[in-house]
């Protein structure tokens, strides 16, 4: 149980920040500290201080104002502090995770006097690195072989230019080496060849260690109380074994804000792809390789080691070719169109599982194969002195670069010859056909259609405790979606709290009268571009959501001035230029409307007179042609269940409870959210749907 210590640590820490800011209580935020304490505090311990077997997950739904981050924090740190405990908060998005550490805690840290330290995690890709940013200054011209591995990795000219700014900033110290922190957007194509991951990365045995920023910014997460990160990096981690990046998963306390975000980010990171042409290029490009650093390095590879790898290559090519010809039939599209061919149950057609079969064991000797010539370079770094270990750390890299592509071939064609589990959810398997200026490209593809079991071994089943917390986990009260998703125990804290706002003095849901539907997409789209600009006459910020490209460009192509003049969409500019733009129109006096798809539905913050009305062009149902979704469909229906009412229906909800929640953001705002599709009334479904959203005054059209 909670010691009554901790209680009180925990409500003076809450009173003395409200009573600095001249904050009033509110109800949700205190029932949200509440609960969490109430969990974590119940953890059963062993005399080591190790977790035993039990609940300790606490997952609460809690709206926009409720003060999320104040909650949790002022809830968890104690309690992890006196546990001996980190505490990891991990958040989807970068924009959150730099509002929780340059203003949410240091000012929780200075208002509630609590004694925290605190740092930001991020992925090496995230920072400079050292010794890619030399080599980029030797280089000239296009990029070769010392900093792409492979030919198809990319494509640009390097920018000296900025890469000696970049050199100068560091020795002024006026900048850090963190990406997000450079004072303007750096492209891809020029931070790629000064950025490593942890493949190419030589750890201790660079020359550069003792300055790396990647290492320096990582002993500092180590020895702080609080770590902010990402849903990617803990992920990342957790695929690693744990303890790797961040701290053991035994010994720490996780907070995933934006939860809902989880499940699916896990189902990313579990996937495998392979591009069937780009394969055979970077395949053939090995030989060379191996040719120059057995040149460099001496002793290293001999002719019979080369020849080997001369056959196996030459083998491997012929067997990719061999997989193009099985599949070409299975394209059954005309010349030039890119199209998807997806298994059913996921279930791979004999010839080809078997053919895969054939493949992994290719891929599993060659890999064994270049795996021995990392090893010889390993030990190779290990016994030279440090004058010797310049061409050794160029070298080490790209053999590990091999590797690591070749364990990921590996896996791919494990997935597409191993049977699934019976009565377990099977991965999905598909082809897509990429159609370009020569050769049709085939691109492989294997996912989890489920990633409870994962997430249950890997984290929930591992972490000492842990809080989810997010605006949408539920519908209707109902958590059973994401539970069963996130593989979370029903044995575990569910809560939904109450909302800071008043919905129905606040808020207006519409449902106009319409004599088309979205069933017929062209008759919707056609009627909707006509009435969107009578909607939001008169109205200064609004914000208008979009399911599909397609619609968005038909609507956006069929408007006429002057509402045409004042929207923004998406695709045009940058999301944060979209951003910016339009708060400089509303500051200015002007309208301003915003086109967007999901990536505006959340996420986004236009308080106040920043929108005021928001218009949903219809129920966001998922894509019916989902490779993911439809195996997942197809399993459950196998299983006598119904994958409309389970999976559909509460999925779509939940994209629209998060659409309606870009009205709404402090409880002094007003405003109407329109949705433009009459399923919502017609079908039996649209109660179950309406009875989900926020509880707006309702003006439904006849």
């Amino acid at each position: 149980m909670l010691s009554e210590e901790l209680k009180t640590e925990i409500q003076d820490a809450y009173s003395r920040l409200l009573a600095a800011r001249g904050f009033r209580a509110r109800l949700c935020q205190k029932l949200m500290i509440a609960d969490i304490a109430r969990v974590l505090g119940s953890i059963e311990t062993n005399e080591d201080g190790d977790r035993v077997p039990g609940p300790n997950t606490c997952v609460v739904e809690a709206g926009t104002g409720t003060g999320k981050t104040i909650a949790y924090t002022l809830a968890c740190l104690p309690i992890a502090k006196a546990l001996g405990k980190k505490l990891v908060i991990s958040t989807a998005t970068v924009a959150l995770q730099e509002q929780i550490v340059h203003l949410d805690l240091p000012d929780i840290r200075r208002h509630a006097d609590l004694n925290v330290t605190f740092a930001l995690a991020k992925g090496r890709r995230r920072y400079l690195c050292l010794a890619r940013l030399d080599l980029a200054l030797q280089q000239a011209g296009e990029l070769n072989g010392s900093l792409a591995l492979f030919d198809d990795e990319i494509e640009a000219e390097l920018d000296h230019a900025l890469y000696q700014e970049m050199l100068d900033r560091l020795g002024q110290g006026t900048w850090n080496g963190d990406r997000d922190d450079w004072p303007d957007e750096i492209p891809y194509q020029s931070w790629s060849p000064v950025s490593t991951d942890h493949i190419r990365c030589p750890a201790r045995q660079c020359s550069h260690y003792d300055n790396c920023i990647f290492y320096r910014a990582r002993e500092q997460i180590h020895r702080v109380d609080c770590i902010v990160t990402n849903h990617d990096l803990v992920l990342a981690d957790l695929m690693m074994g744990g303890g790797t990046v961040l701290p053991a998963p035994e010994d720490t306390i996780y907070v995933f804000d934006e939860g809902h975000h989880l499940p699916d980010k896990a189902t990313s990171h579990f996937s495998s792809f392979l591009q069937v042409r780009s394969t055979q290029q970077w395949l053939q490009q090995i030989p060379m390789s191996l040719q120059q650093c057995s040149a460099e390095l001496a002793g290293l590879t001999t002719e019979h080691t080369l020849s080997l790898v001369d056959a196996r290559i030459s083998d491997l090519v012929a067997g990719l070719d061999t997989t193009l010809a099985l599949t070409e039939p299975m394209r059954g599209n005309e010349a030039g169109d890119s199209t998807t061919h997806r298994f059913e149950m996921g279930e791979v057609p004999p010839e080809l599982r078997d053919h895969a079969a054939d493949l992994a064991r290719q891929f599993s000797g060659f890999h064994g194969v270049v795996a021995e010539l990392e090893s010889r370079v390993q030990d190779a770094m290990d016994e030279t002195d440090d004058s010797g270990h310049e061409v050794i750390e160029h070298w080490l890299p790209i053999i590990k670069g091999m590797t690591t592509r070749l364990e990921s071939s590996l896996e791919l064609w494990l997935l597409y010859q191993r049977p699934d589990v019976v009565d377990r959810p099977p991965f999905a398997r598909w082809i897509t056909f990429l159609a370009g200026d020569g050769d049709v490209e085939a691109q492989f593809n294997a996912s989890p259609i489920s990633v409870s079991d994962t997430l249950q071994e890997l984290l929930w089943s591992r972490c000492f405790g842990v809080v989810v917390t997010s605006a949408t986990l539920s519908v209707a009260e109902d958590f059973e979606r994401f539970r069963t998703r996130a593989g979370i125990g029903g044995d575990n804290r569910f809560s939904k709290l109450p909302s800071p706002f008043d919905f129905y003095r606040q808020g207006v849901l519409q449902i106009p009268s319409m004599d088309v539907d979205p069933g017929d997409p062209e008759s919707h789209t056609v009627h909707i571009t006509s009435l969107i600009p009578s909607i939001l006459a008169g109205v200064g910020a609004s914000l208008v959501l979009f399911t599909s490209w397609r619609q968005m460009r038909g609507v956006m192509s069929g408007l006429e001035s002057p509402f045409a003049d004042c929207v923004l969409c998406q695709g045009e500019l940058t999301r944060s230029e979209i951003i910016r733009t339009h708060k400089q129109r509303i500051d200015d006096g002007l309208s301003s409307c915003i086109f967007g798809l999901a990536s505006f539905a959340e996420g986004i913050d236009l308080p106040g007179e920043y929108c005021e009305h928001v218009v949903i062009s219809k129920i966001p149902f998922a894509v019916p042609d989902d490779p993911v979704g439809a195996t997942l469909a197809e399993w459950i229906e196998a299983r006598d269940g119904n994958a409309f009412e389970e999976v559909m229906l509460p999925d779509a909800a939940l994209r629209m409870i998060q659409a309606c929640g870009r009205l709404l953001r402090t409880e002094t705002d007003n405003g109407t959210v329109t949705i433009l599709d009459r399923r919502l009334v017609t079908r039996r479904y649209g109660e179950h749907l309406q009875r989900a959203l926020p509880p707006f005054r309702r003006e439904i059209g006849a």
